[in-house]
């Protein structure tokens, strides 16, 4: 069986209507309270994809260099006793 289905670019209210009464009920799909009280509000910001990844790598570089220090400064640290 092959279908064509030719989609409209609009929908009038009558054409949603008509869909809504042959199709299956919306699910209900209102928060409950609990779950409205772990929201948090927050704003979107518009990014730059590429700009957030060279800052990635430049992050990643300048841990890799910090790990590099520490380990050059690593190992016990040699103490002498104080003689009284």
């Amino acid at each position: 069986i092959h279908f064509t289905v030719d989609f409209p670019n609009t929908l009038t209210p009558d054409m949603c209507k008509n869909l809504e009464a042959v199709l299956p009920a919306r699910p209900k799909t209102q928060a409950t309270d609990m779950e409205l009280d772990e929201c948090e509000e927050t704003t979107l910001h518009d990014v730059n994809i590429d700009e957030e990844m060279r800052r990635k790598q430049q992050q990643q570089a300048q841990e890799a260099y910090d790990e590099d220090e520490d380990d050059m400064h690593g190992g016990a640290q040699r103490v002498q006793c104080a003689q009284q």
